[in-house]
């Protein structure tokens, strides 16, 4: 070989050395501006997840009817009674002190009735069971105790900020945009964790609205809980549905096609699928983030739910929510996404991954109840919980659903 073959062999190892140089440089630099990007992008998540622990901590979204002054004594505890917060359909709520403690709790009140009694003992069964599997920010609304007297039902538990609605609507609606979306995505992911949680444990919610979830802060951290389990149902894991009973409760829009549907004799045969609560969260992340329904009452959404041929919804690209809102709002249950695959296509994606992982960091798991541990005696008592609702049928209509929200 020449002395002229080898010097350009010489200077092209030098080029591929020098190339290879510039080449690392640039990739540390990359490298650095992404980490720089990912800090400020995870800065930027923590401070709207301290602010919506901020907000739903506010004393402002304290609904006060009245003050009250009276003790009552629920599994050996006496609660002290000082007001009378919140009047639903099926009771009353009262916020109340552990005496001699510096620990507030919700006193939830009905009515004794024979009607009500079943579907009171189910979702005291269901509360007392799910307690007792070990999960850090426990998605479900904690249990202390309850007492059955000729006056009433008497339940006592953890004491919430508020629900979704009156948190969306009164605190977060008139932020700036870039905060709402990013809150926005907050409730959604912490509400599918609490989905996936029953999905985990093959329950059916049933009554999945704003209402039904609440925020409860904590010091460091908040949680969105799910509340009332008077309507739940135990679906074996060998089915993806089960039918029920015609007069089962439940809440227009929320309720999914399955359950609307018709039979070729134009009678409601009532279905729940699996996935059943993964569609009222659909139609709620709708309702919240789009600022209406997809129907525009009653009667187009029962023909949406009866015609073989009607189209999925279709959700507007504002907010950044599209993709998300329409995993869940498949018509054909077969198609839609459950709570829990919905979170790891989130934790997939390139923008809500960086998102989930921030939130996994700096606050609560997002996708730990997708591989909790279920105590065995919890699974099997699980198993016998069956709903045997006697109630009169009651379709129950609120009138916020039809009435858009505040601009």
């Amino acid at each position: 070989m020449g002395n002229g073959s080898s010097k350009k062999i010489d200077a092209l190892e030098q080029q591929q050395k020098a190339l290879m140089k510039q080449n690392a440089e640039l990739a540390q630099r990359m490298a650095e501006q992404q980490e720089a990007h990912k800090q400020q992008h995870e800065a930027t998540i923590e401070q709207m997840a301290r602010l919506l622990l901020a907000l739903a901590d506010s004393k402002n979204n304290e609904t006060v009817i009245r003050n009250e002054k009276r003790d009552i004594e629920i599994e050996g505890t006496t609660y002290e009674v000082v007001q009378f917060v919140n009047r639903g359909g099926f009771g009353e709520i009262y916020k109340a002190k552990v005496k001699n403690k510096n620990m507030m709790v919700a006193i939830k009140v009905m009515k004794n009735t024979p009607g009500l009694q079943d579907e009171i003992k189910n979702e005291i069964n269901f509360l007392r069971l799910t307690k007792r599997i070990p999960i850090d920010n426990h998605p479900i609304i904690e249990f202390y105790g309850s007492k059955l007297t000729n006056e009433g039902i008497f339940i006592a538990m953890e004491l919430a900020a508020c629900d979704l609605v009156t948190f969306w609507i009164n605190k977060v609606s008139e932020g700036e945009a870039q905060e709402i979306i990013v809150i926005g995505i907050i409730i959604i992911i912490y509400t599918l964790r609490a989905l996936a949680f029953l999905e985990k444990l093959s329950i059916i919610h049933g009554d999945i609205k704003p209402q039904n979830l609440v925020i409860v802060p904590s010091e460091q951290a908040f949680c969105i809980k799910l509340i009332d389990f008077g309507t739940v149902e135990k679906l074996s894991t060998l089915r993806a549905q089960l039918t029920v009973d015609a007069t089962k409760s439940h809440t227009l829009f929320f309720a999914s096609p399955e359950f609307l549907r018709r039979d070729s004799k134009n009678l409601m045969s009532r279905h729940l699928h699996k996935k059943s609560d993964a569609w009222a969260a659909g139609v709620m992340f709708y309702l919240l983030f789009c600022g209406g329904l997809p129907w525009k009452d009653q009667f187009e959404y029962e023909n949406f739910c009866n015609d073989p041929n009607a189209k999925d919804v279709v959700v507007p690209e504002d907010g950044g929510y599209k993709m998300i809102i329409e995993l869940l709002l498949k018509k054909n249950p077969d198609k839609r996404s459950s709570a829990g695959d919905t979170i790891m296509q989130l934790k997939a994606h390139p923008v809500f991954g960086k998102i989930v992982e921030s939130l996994h960091k700096n606050f609560c798991p997002v996708d730990d109840v997708c591989d909790m541990k279920v105590p065995d005696d919890v699974r099997q008592g699980l198993s016998k919980l069956i709903t045997k609702s006697t109630k009169i049928f009651e379709i129950r209509k609120y009138f916020w659903i039809c009435v858009p929200f505040p601009s």
